[in-house]
């Protein structure tokens, strides 16, 4: 009974122990896979305001161009 006993915490401790190190890894899978959905909006926002800066800087230079009096 004692060896029964002891084989069953002897289980259940490497239980726990595969268990901790599984959550370990899904953690740090899961924390690089947050930081690279961050870096992606951060990029997809970053190009955003260029383009729209871009789409000003524009707009303001049309309005500074002379008129094409050749037409």
């Amino acid at each position: 009974m004692a060896k029964r006993n002891k084989a069953q915490q002897n289980t259940t401790k490497a239980a726990k122990t595969i268990k901790d190190g599984a959550d370990a890894a899904f953690d740090a899978v899961q924390g690089a896979a947050e930081a690279a959905e961050s870096a992606a909006m951060n990029t997809v926002d970053k190009t955003a305001d260029a383009v729209n800066k871009a789409l000003d800087d524009e707009e303001d230079d049309d309005d500074k161009r002379p008129v094409n009096t050749f037409f």
